[in-house]
């Protein structure tokens, strides 16, 4: 068996969750997401379909034709954590228990969510001034807006409205996921039989999400003049049940700011916006 310290052992599940999850590599260690200002149009966007949010994963399915809608759980069995420990048989075991749990849960709750993610965020970024072109622009930024919906741990569904980011292409490449997280939480019936108040409770607040995301993006890709000094983004550690649902893993952040009971963050994937209620802060003053 191979003994691991703390920090080792914290980067090893993570890497083990998220790779299941399908969310990231762990091939080379993280660095904290920077979206980099570059072309002359930075703030160029188009509507893209990035393959990260669109193709099928493990323990993720879509809840909608457009693929824009994006359902993750990893409940099932005695969880993926049990199962690693009784080798790659077990994890193997658990982890299609894990998938099988999160085909039925798509089952009862496939388009039965009316909102369009897509064009919400199309609506945010024009509000904000940000041009989104067609295809081939230059200078221009894919996007991939979609809803996304996460068990955690108490059986609720936390809900976020979330847009991928790429730019250039090949090895030179860069992509970055942006996350608000918003105010209210379902339990799957809810979202399975959804009232019209659910209907539109849900997409006013996804496109308070999106429009607080847009802002975001339009204000981080404006060139910096050099002329005044930002501030250094401090680091801390947190857990989460948005992003680690499941499992409490400690993992690292940069302290952006605080919105309301919003903290927003950099990670080594991108920028989260979560709610105080879902995150825990294990070290560092925020």
């Amino acid at each position: 068996m191979i003994c691991l310290d703390g920090a080792h052992r914290r980067a090893f599940w993570l890497c083990t969750l998220l790779a299941i999850a399908g969310l990231t590599g762990c091939g080379t260690p993280p660095t904290y997401k920077s979206r980099p200002v570059s072309g002359s149009s930075p703030g160029t966007f188009a509507l893209a379909h990035a393959k990260a949010v669109e193709e099928p994963r493990h323990a993720m399915r879509h809840l909608d034709d457009a693929r824009s809608i994006v359902y993750t759980q990893l409940e099932g069995g005695g969880g993926l954590a049990v199962g690693l420990l009784f080798g790659p048989l077990g994890a193997a075991a658990n982890a299609g228990m894990i998938d099988s749990r999160t085909g039925l849960d798509a089952q009862r709750l496939k388009g039965k969510l009316t909102l369009e993610p897509r064009q919400l965020f199309l609506d945010a970024a024009i509000r904000q001034g940000l041009d989104v072109a067609g295809a081939g622009a230059a200078g221009q930024t894919g996007a991939t807006p979609y809803l996304h919906v996460s068990k955690a741990s108490n059986e609720r569904l936390l809900t976020a409205a979330a847009v991928r980011l790429e730019q250039g292409a090949g090895a030179d490449q860069w992509s970055g996921l942006y996350m608000y997280q918003l105010p209210s939480s379902y339990t799957l019936d809810d979202l399975a039989q959804p009232t019209e108040e659910i209907q539109r409770r849900l997409s006013a607040e996804a496109a308070r999400g999106f429009s607080e995301l847009a802002a975001f993006i339009a204000k981080e890709g404006q060139p910096k003049d050099g002329s005044g000094k930002v501030a250094p983004e401090k680091e801390f550690t947190y857990i989460s049940d948005l992003l680690t649902p499941r499992f409490e893993i400690e993992m690292r952040g940069r302290f952006i700011a605080r919105s309301e009971d919003l903290v927003w963050f950099r990670t080594f994937d991108g920028v989260y916006a979560v709610r105080t209620s879902s995150i825990k802060i294990r070290s560092g003053r925020i």
